[in-house]
Formats: C-alpha cells, sequence, structure tokens
C-alpha cells in the first residue's frame, strides 16, 4: 500500500543549535516532550532508543532505531517495536523532525510516515490522520514552550 505522510510545523524563537540540542539530547528530549516518561538509549545514527510513554492514562514502550541524522538539519526513527498498537496497524512507521533556521528563528517539521497493512487501516485514514495532527502538534508545541522558556529574549 501506498505511504502515509503526516507533517507539522512550529516556528521556534530560539537558534537551531538551541532547538537541536532539545531534540537530540534523549535526556532533554524526555523532559518536554509530552507522551515520553523517560528515554533510554541514543540518538545516534543506528543506536536504539526504549522510550516510555504515557498515552492518556495508558503507559506503554516504543523501541525505535535511529535510521537518519544529519546533524542540526534531520533526525528520524524507525519503530521496531510498539506496545500502543499502532505498529500492528502499520509498516515501515518511521517518526521524527526536520529543522531550517531562518533569522534567529528555527522552523520545525514533526513528520510521520508509515504504510497502512490492510484496506480496513486505509479506511481509518481520516481519523489516524486527524490523531497524528493532534499529536504532532502536542509534541511541537511541547518542544517550543521549553526551548522558548529556557531561551533568554533578544533585547529590544
Amino acid at each position: 500500500m501506498t505511504e502515509v505522510r503526516i507533517a507539522d510545523d512550529v516556528r521556534v524563537d530560539a537558534s537551531i543549535d538551541v532547538v537541536w540540542h532539545a531534540i537530540e539530547s534523549p535526556a532533554a528530549h524526555a523532559r518536554w516532550h509530552p507522551y515520553v516518561t523517560a528515554i533510554g538509549g541514543g540518538h545516534e545514527l543506528r543506536e536504539i532508543r526504549e522510550c516510555s510513554v504515557l498515552i492518556g492514562k495508558k503507559p506503554g514502550t516504543t523501541k525505535e532505531r535511529c535510521v537518519e541524522r544529519d546533524e542540526r538539519a534531520r533526525i528520524i526513527w524507525a519503530i521496531e517495536e510498539d506496545s500502543t498498537g499502532f505498529g500492528r496497524m502499520v509498516s515501515g512507521w518511521r517518526s521524527g523532525f526536520s529543522l531550517i533556521e531562518r533569522d534567529g528563528t528555527t522552523m520545525v517539521t514533526a513528520e510521520s510516515t508509515f504504510r497502512p497493512n490492510n484496506v480496513l487501516v486505509r479506511a481509518m485514514l481520516p481519523l489516524i490522520r486527524r490523531r497524528f495532527h493532534q499529536t504532532q502538534r502536542a509534541i511541537l508545541h511541547g518542544l517550543q514552550h521549553a526551548v522558548e522558556a529556557e531561551s533568554p529574549t533578544p533585547a529590544a
């Protein structure tokens, strides 16, 4: 089946170096991510990280491999194991961030890609897309809030 791509953007009032650190550092990432409670492992290319997540009131885990890493520009993880159930519905599930610096701010894109495993999942795509957009926007808001709260504001 055809690959589905879901992307959302936010402008963060901070340098690309500050935003990149918040994403690529497992400890920093776990502090701002609204669904992640802990990250074990690393974010270097080919490294595996294990995330403890809380979806609503339901705890879960994911095992993710860093499959793309372009310093200060892009990081993508392939979700290899997922206790929330979505991983059984799709194949080739990947998720991550792209960054572009613009005039001292950073444009961040959160993106997820996957292939539905069957016709039923394809029929559910409008709901799945809506949920992914809600989730990605919450993640981007968490990143934006954390980074902007820690970044010094420019003098007027």
